[in-house]
């Protein structure tokens, strides 16, 4: 089997109804022999920033010299990158032979009519070959939610991590950021639990019932001490519980997102040069990547309220009085109205394209929704006819070109 016939077979398994991989990820597992059992995990879930921490303490963890694999969801530019061992993708003919040797599981549970849906997969297979390389421990990050998401079918974690939590996948988590909040706390089972400190009245409460209830011990570190020392589009350096530290990944969230990981260190028993260096080498694609300076260009996977409010301010933060200018692509099951009014008061012109995506929200129609709170908002259509008006007009104007509003339109851009 190649690569591609692999990949051909995980993107055309069944897309499955939300809670139904919590139930079926155990006869997964069972048929392929439990490749979970006896590996330390650290879960992470939250609707902003997981990913970023997820990176960091996976970075720091290896810095430790510990062999650690790390689960991503979703992948930016190449499927690989959601199965990592100490930063490298697993390789394609690994990949293949281990969608070879699972299929009989998958179609096993076809024929007992409860059929594995691809994130299923995708995380099966990620156990399977951090078991084959003997890893020693691994960061695991949850696809949607956490009650009824198939990573919470792993036993007790080592710590369970919930970031920023806002409105997302309503239709499957329920209407309210309380409904949210406690599907993703289902992930704390009485181990040590690492809440990211802004959060809602409602979610903060839901998360300290749910530690209540499982006697967890609770972690919030305060952002209060954060204090930055230099700050541009390749990162921060700031100080910290009187340490200094540098992020390579830019904007003001991601100091908040590094001090969440480095209080993680601590309570995993890391040193604080693991720390230090772990973060410093962290790399993660469409976090404030700059991938051009003429124009000087950004590119953001930003796609919801939450964490466009996030990239804005720390834009503002960096931006060097250059006109703004974005390059927008939206799905249409996101809240888009609510993002674009965050992005559009930023911006002198946005470019509405349409991402490579059955998903995505025709640019015309998300240029109709941006006029309404951008000075300029311009039919840029698909999207790489747009990025190259977008990228002719930011460099006649001296602008910031700001691409973002889903991590389709990232993961198009940076393939190329």
């Amino acid at each position: 089997m190649t690569e591609s016939e692999a990949l051909t077979l995980i993107h055309a398994s069944p897309r499955i109804r939300h809670g139904e991989a919590a139930a079926r990820m155990p006869r997964l597992l069972q048929l392929l022999g439990h490749p979970e059992a006896g590996l330390p995990f650290v879960h992470v879930t939250g609707t902003n920033g997981k990913g970023s921490f997820s990176a960091m303490v996976s970075s720091m963890l290896s810095a430790a010299g510990k062999k650690t694999g790390l689960f991503i969801s979703p992948y930016i530019v190449d499927f690989k990158e959601r199965m990592q061992i100490n930063g490298g993708n697993i390789p394609g003919g690994t990949l293949a032979r281990l969608v070879e040797e699972t299929l009989p599981a998958v179609r096993q549970m076809e024929a007992e009519g409860t059929p594995c849906g691809e994130f299923m997969w995708d995380l099966a297979l990620a156990l399977l070959w951090f078991r084959e390389e003997k890893a020693d421990i691994a960061v695991i990050e949850a696809g949607i939610g956490g009650a009824g998401d198939a990573t919470i079918a792993l036993p007790r974690p080592l710590l369970s991590a919930i970031m920023g939590i806002g409105l997302e996948h309503t239709a499957l988590l329920g209407p309210t950021i309380a409904d949210i909040a406690r599907d993703k706390a289902a992930i704390i089972k009485g181990n040590p639990a690492l809440l990211y400190p802004e959060q809602p009245p409602e979610a903060a409460a839901e998360v300290m019932r749910r530690c209540a209830g499982t006697g967890a011990q609770l972690h919030s570190p305060s952002f209060a001490g954060i204090r930055i020392l230099s700050e541009n589009f390749t990162g921060s350096r700031f100080a910290y519980g009187g340490e200094e530290y540098f992020c390579p990944l830019a904007g003001r969230y991601q100091v908040k997102n590094a001090v969440m990981a480095i209080r993680a260190g601590e309570l995993l028993g890391l040193s604080g040069t693991a720390v230090k260096e772990g973060l410093e080498g962290v790399r993660f694609p469409a976090r404030m990547q700059c991938i051009s300076r003429s124009p000087l260009t950004v590119v953001d996977g930003a796609h919801n309220p939450h964490g466009m409010k996030a990239l804005c301010e720390s834009v503002r933060a960096l931006n060097d009085g250059r006109p703004v200018y974005a390059l927008a692509g939206m799905m249409e099951d996101k809240a888009v109205e609510e993002t674009l009014s965050i992005l559009g008061p930023l911006c002198r012109k946005i470019f509405a394209v349409t991402p490579d995506s059955p998903r995505a929200m025709d640019s015309g129609k998300l240029a109709e929704t941006a006029a309404r709170f951008c000075p300029q908002a311009i039919d840029g259509g698909w999207w790489r006819d747009g990025l190259k008006t977008a990228q002719a007009a930011a460099e006649a104007d001296g602008a910031l070109l700001l691409i973002c509003g889903s991590l389709f339109l990232a993961g198009d851009v940076l393939r190329g």
